[in-house]
Protein backbone atom coordinates (compact mmCIF):
# COMPACT_ATOMS: atom_id res chain seq x y z
CA UNK A 1 0.00 0.00 0.00
CA UNK A 2 1.42 3.61 -1.11
CA UNK A 3 1.94 6.17 1.93
CA UNK A 4 -0.44 8.28 0.65
CA UNK A 5 -2.90 5.82 1.18
CA UNK A 6 -1.96 4.37 4.33
CA UNK A 7 -2.96 1.97 7.34
CA UNK A 8 -2.55 4.14 10.69
CA UNK A 9 -1.03 0.81 12.24
CA UNK A 10 1.84 1.33 9.63
CA UNK A 11 2.08 4.81 9.70
CA UNK A 12 2.45 4.93 13.51
CA UNK A 13 5.26 2.14 13.13
CA UNK A 14 7.11 4.74 10.70
CA UNK A 15 6.40 7.54 13.34
CA UNK A 16 8.39 5.60 15.83
CA UNK A 17 11.61 4.51 13.56
CA UNK A 18 14.99 5.74 14.05
CA UNK A 19 15.76 7.77 11.32
CA UNK A 20 18.05 5.11 9.47
CA UNK A 21 15.39 2.45 9.78
CA UNK A 22 12.58 4.84 8.44
CA UNK A 23 14.16 5.60 5.72
CA UNK A 24 15.08 2.21 4.97
CA UNK A 25 11.78 1.45 5.49
CA UNK A 26 10.40 4.26 2.89
CA UNK A 27 12.79 3.44 -0.18
CA UNK A 28 11.63 -0.38 0.44
CA UNK A 29 7.51 0.62 0.32
CA UNK A 30 8.65 3.12 -2.93
CA UNK A 31 10.20 0.15 -4.57
CA UNK A 32 7.39 -2.18 -3.78
CA UNK A 33 4.96 -0.09 -5.32
CA UNK A 34 6.91 0.51 -8.62
CA UNK A 35 7.56 -2.95 -8.52
CA UNK A 36 3.96 -3.92 -8.28
CA UNK A 37 3.08 -1.17 -10.91
CA UNK A 38 5.08 -2.54 -13.45
CA UNK A 39 4.63 -6.72 -12.56
CA UNK A 40 0.73 -6.51 -10.76
CA UNK A 41 0.00 -7.61 -7.51
CA UNK A 42 1.93 -9.98 -6.03
CA UNK A 43 -0.70 -12.88 -4.04
CA UNK A 44 -1.17 -13.15 -0.18
CA UNK A 45 -1.99 -9.93 1.34
CA UNK A 46 -1.69 -8.79 4.94
CA UNK A 47 0.27 -11.05 6.40
CA UNK A 48 -2.06 -10.23 9.64
CA UNK A 49 -5.69 -10.21 8.23
CA UNK A 50 -6.42 -14.21 9.27
CA UNK A 51 -5.11 -13.94 12.94
CA UNK A 52 -7.55 -10.54 13.70
CA UNK A 53 -9.95 -12.25 11.88
CA UNK A 54 -9.88 -15.28 14.20
CA UNK A 55 -9.32 -13.07 17.07
CA UNK A 56 -12.37 -11.28 16.19
CA UNK A 57 -14.23 -14.55 15.74
CA UNK A 58 -13.15 -15.49 19.24
CA UNK A 59 -14.56 -12.28 21.06
CA UNK A 60 -17.51 -12.66 19.22
CA UNK A 61 -17.62 -16.21 21.03
CA UNK A 62 -16.59 -18.08 17.86
CA UNK A 63 -13.61 -20.57 17.78
CA UNK A 64 -11.03 -20.83 19.69
CA UNK A 65 -7.94 -18.75 18.78
CA UNK A 66 -5.16 -21.08 19.91
CA UNK A 67 -6.81 -23.88 17.57
CA UNK A 68 -7.40 -21.42 15.29
CA UNK A 69 -3.89 -19.96 14.89
CA UNK A 70 -2.63 -23.51 15.05
CA UNK A 71 -4.90 -24.21 11.61
CA UNK A 72 -3.53 -20.88 10.28
CA UNK A 73 -0.30 -22.29 10.78
CA UNK A 74 -0.22 -25.25 8.96
CA UNK A 75 -1.71 -23.12 5.93
CA UNK A 76 1.73 -21.30 5.89
CA UNK A 77 4.52 -22.49 8.07
CA UNK A 78 5.82 -18.73 7.59
CA UNK A 79 2.94 -17.76 10.41
CA UNK A 80 4.33 -20.23 13.23
CA UNK A 81 7.08 -17.26 14.58
CA UNK A 82 4.43 -14.45 15.18
CA UNK A 83 0.90 -16.12 15.22
CA UNK A 84 1.84 -17.77 18.59
CA UNK A 85 2.75 -14.75 20.19
CA UNK A 86 -0.23 -12.81 18.97
CA UNK A 87 -2.01 -15.20 20.38
CA UNK A 88 -0.78 -15.00 23.38
CA UNK A 89 -0.73 -11.25 23.43
CA UNK A 90 -4.13 -10.73 22.40
CA UNK A 91 -5.50 -13.98 25.43
CA UNK A 92 -3.49 -11.71 27.89
CA UNK A 93 -5.46 -8.35 26.83
CA UNK A 94 -8.87 -9.98 26.30
CA UNK A 95 -9.14 -13.16 29.24
CA UNK A 96 -8.03 -10.19 31.77
CA UNK A 97 -10.60 -7.73 29.96
CA UNK A 98 -13.31 -10.58 30.66
CA UNK A 99 -11.53 -10.61 34.12
CA UNK A 100 -12.03 -6.96 35.46
CA UNK A 101 -15.61 -6.18 33.88
CA UNK A 102 -18.44 -8.22 35.61
CA UNK A 103 -21.07 -7.57 32.46
CA UNK A 104 -21.79 -9.25 29.42
CA UNK A 105 -19.07 -8.41 26.49
CA UNK A 106 -20.10 -8.95 23.50
CA UNK A 107 -19.00 -9.06 19.39
CA UNK A 108 -20.96 -6.13 17.66
CA UNK A 109 -21.09 -7.39 13.60
CA UNK A 110 -21.29 -4.59 11.65
CA UNK A 111 -17.50 -3.31 10.30
CA UNK A 112 -16.33 -0.06 11.20
CA UNK A 113 -14.31 1.61 9.10
CA UNK A 114 -12.86 5.03 7.90
CA UNK A 115 -10.40 7.65 6.74
CA UNK A 116 -8.99 11.09 7.65
CA UNK A 117 -7.61 13.19 4.86
CA UNK A 118 -4.76 15.99 5.24
CA UNK A 119 -5.51 17.97 2.19
CA UNK A 120 -2.21 20.10 1.91
CA UNK A 121 -0.15 17.29 1.77
CA UNK A 122 -2.44 14.88 -0.40
CA UNK A 123 -2.28 12.20 1.77
CA UNK A 124 -5.02 9.69 3.77
CA UNK A 125 -4.95 7.76 6.76
CA UNK A 126 -7.42 4.40 6.91
CA UNK A 127 -8.89 3.41 9.88
CA UNK A 128 -10.18 -0.08 9.21
CA UNK A 129 -11.26 -3.75 10.65
CA UNK A 130 -11.55 -2.66 14.51
CA UNK A 131 -12.55 -4.67 16.86
CA UNK A 132 -15.87 -3.40 17.63
CA UNK A 133 -17.76 -4.56 21.58
CA UNK A 134 -20.58 -3.44 23.50
CA UNK A 135 -19.90 -3.86 27.17
CA UNK A 136 -23.30 -4.25 29.31
CA UNK A 137 -26.35 -2.88 27.99
CA UNK A 138 -25.07 0.75 26.91
CA UNK A 139 -20.98 1.08 26.94
CA UNK A 140 -19.24 0.39 23.83
CA UNK A 141 -15.25 -0.51 22.88
CA UNK A 142 -14.05 0.14 19.81
CA UNK A 143 -10.44 -1.37 19.48
CA UNK A 144 -8.07 -0.46 16.39
CA UNK A 145 -4.71 -3.39 16.27
CA UNK A 146 -0.74 -2.31 16.23
CA UNK A 147 0.74 -5.73 15.04
CA UNK A 148 4.70 -5.10 15.05
CA UNK A 149 7.14 -6.62 16.96
CA UNK A 150 9.46 -3.70 16.81
CA UNK A 151 9.35 -0.65 17.55
CA UNK A 152 6.64 -1.71 20.38
CA UNK A 153 3.70 1.12 20.75
CA UNK A 154 5.10 3.84 22.52
CA UNK A 155 2.45 6.36 24.68
CA UNK A 156 2.91 9.18 22.01
CA UNK A 157 2.50 7.40 19.37
CA UNK A 158 -0.93 5.98 20.83
CA UNK A 159 -1.92 9.33 21.88
CA UNK A 160 -1.35 10.39 17.53
CA UNK A 161 -3.39 7.62 16.65
CA UNK A 162 -6.34 7.74 18.67
CA UNK A 163 -6.42 11.52 17.81
CA UNK A 164 -6.50 10.47 14.07
CA UNK A 165 -9.02 7.74 15.39
CA UNK A 166 -11.63 10.53 16.58
CA UNK A 167 -11.50 12.62 13.56
CA UNK A 168 -11.77 8.93 11.45
CA UNK A 169 -14.38 8.24 13.15
CA UNK A 170 -16.19 11.34 14.33
CA UNK A 171 -19.71 9.57 15.08
CA UNK A 172 -17.99 7.47 17.99
CA UNK A 173 -16.52 8.78 21.28
CA UNK A 174 -13.03 8.97 21.71
CA UNK A 175 -13.21 7.73 25.71
CA UNK A 176 -14.37 3.89 23.66
CA UNK A 177 -11.73 4.38 21.78
CA UNK A 178 -8.94 2.00 22.36
CA UNK A 179 -5.64 0.66 20.29
CA UNK A 180 -4.03 -2.37 21.00
CA UNK A 181 -0.51 -3.39 21.17
CA UNK A 182 -1.23 -6.89 20.34
CA UNK A 183 1.97 -9.23 21.17
CA UNK A 184 1.94 -7.00 24.13
CA UNK A 185 -1.15 -7.54 25.01
CA UNK A 186 -1.32 -3.62 26.16
CA UNK A 187 -3.83 -1.40 25.09
CA UNK A 188 -3.92 2.24 25.30
CA UNK A 189 -7.00 4.77 26.01
CA UNK A 190 -7.18 8.61 26.16
CA UNK A 191 -8.44 8.43 29.89
CA UNK A 192 -4.42 6.82 30.35
CA UNK A 193 -3.28 9.26 28.02
CA UNK A 194 -5.19 12.06 27.42
CA UNK A 195 -4.88 14.22 24.47
CA UNK A 196 -3.20 17.62 24.85
CA UNK A 197 -3.83 19.54 21.83
CA UNK A 198 -1.05 19.39 19.59
CA UNK A 199 -2.14 15.94 17.65
CA UNK A 200 -2.71 17.26 15.06
CA UNK A 201 0.33 19.71 14.34
CA UNK A 202 2.46 16.62 15.60
CA UNK A 203 0.71 14.08 13.28
CA UNK A 204 0.72 15.90 9.57
CA UNK A 205 4.70 17.40 10.51
CA UNK A 206 5.54 13.94 11.49
CA UNK A 207 3.60 12.52 8.06
CA UNK A 208 4.72 15.69 5.90
CA UNK A 209 8.25 14.60 5.98
CA UNK A 210 7.19 11.16 5.38
CA UNK A 211 5.80 11.47 2.41
CA UNK A 212 8.30 14.15 1.26
CA UNK A 213 10.65 11.60 1.93
CA UNK A 214 8.75 8.67 -0.04
CA UNK A 215 7.93 11.38 -3.04
CA UNK A 216 11.36 11.52 -3.73
CA UNK A 217 12.06 8.25 -4.93
CA UNK A 218 9.61 8.56 -7.70
CA UNK A 219 11.86 11.68 -9.38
Amino acid sequence: MSLDRVHLRKLLKLFMMKDNLRSTAIRADASALMKKQDEGASPGGDFHVPFWKDAKSHAAGGRDLREASAEQIEKNWRREGLYPRLTDGFLAWWNEKRRRINENISALPNPIKSSHGFAQIDGLVKVENLLSLQIGDDRFRYVYPYFSDKPALTPEAARLGLWLMSKALPDYAVADMRILDVLRGEAFSVDQHPLVGDEEEAFELRYRRILKEWREHFK
